[in-house]
């Protein structure tokens, strides 16, 4: 079954970059990827990929190496074409980069990138403009290690279906991590919460991935998914964001927005509503 990345660009994105993750998301003859441009007005000079700046690169990089690539320019609101162009398709998954002048700094302040995650029927994959590559300069097996934080609850565990297809594909190790925060008030629910992870855990060891567990108590979430990051080299962040419904929400919107904001590596980052699509 063909995979369909759909990647929204606008210019200033990092082509190199863009060209590194993309090769990288699934095997090449499964792929189908569709480079989308959105503007405001359509005119001669803007209605072609070719005056788009770094479009006409990824493409045609893309294209020398024999990907299945196509270009796709509308005119609207880039939210909102983003996502029709990812129902559309459908995506299997959308690739965006914090290159943008709104900016992953923006992302309380309804940036492109906030509204598209808050909306997607996919995966949304985002691109950090701090680490644009391992630190090891890998080119290949970019996804060894896959940190996913989890608070316990069923919408958080939404991502778990999507990481282990993602993990699979690439053969990656997966940490699960959790803080304990101030939600486990109790001794019977830190428990209860104890007891989900280390079953989610072995879940996802009996299906063939390398899986740990790293549970802390310290009650600072964000400061120690950050840490972990640098000092595990991990190489992909993978949770969900909050669905619509307060109460079944994910992690805390405020832990989410602050780990897209100031995390080191890419984020694989999923709506808690609805659920993962299939991968395959």
């Amino acid at each position: 079954m063909k995979r369909t990345i759909l990647i929204p660009i606008d210019g200033s994105e990092s082509a190199e970059e863009t060209i590194l993750y993309a090769r990288s998301m699934c095997p090449k003859s499964e792929t189908q990827i569709v480079l989308l441009h959105v503007t405001p007005a359509v005119n001669t000079v803007n209605a072609s990929m070719d005056n788009i700046p770094n479009v006409k690169a990824i493409y045609d990089a893309l294209l020398s190496e024999d990907w299945a690539v196509e270009t796709e320019v509308r005119m609207g609101d880039p939210v909102f074409e983003t996502l029709k162009m990812a129902i559309l398709l459908p995506a299997t998954m959308i690739l965006m980069s914090t290159h943008g002048r709104s900016g992953i700094e923006r992302i309380r302040d309804g940036s492109v990138t906030e509204q598209v995650l808050k909306q997607s029927p996919c995966p949304v994959f985002i691109l950090h403009s701090t680490r644009p590559e391992p630190a090891d300069n890998r080119t290949e097996k970019l996804f060894k290690r896959i940190l996913v934080p989890l608070d316990g609850t069923e919408a958080s565990s939404a991502i778990l279906e999507c990481v282990e297809r993602f993990a699979k594909m690439h053969d990656s190790e997966v940490v699960l991590f959790h803080d304990e925060m101030e939600t486990a008030e109790f001794d019977d629910k830190k428990a209860a919460i104890k007891a989900a992870l280390q079953d989610q855990s072995v879940a996802l060891a009996n299906t063939g991935l390398k899986v740990s567990l790293d549970m802390t108590t310290y009650k600072r979430p964000i400061r120690e998914i950050l840490d972990r990051i640098d000092d595990m080299n991990i190489d992909l962040v993978s949770m969900a964001t909050h669905g619509d419904r307060g109460e079944k929400r994910a992690l805390d919107e405020s832990v989410t927005a602050e780990i897209i904001r100031h995390s080191s590596c890419p984020l694989l980052v999923w709506s808690a509503e609805p659920q993962c699509p299939v991968l395959t």
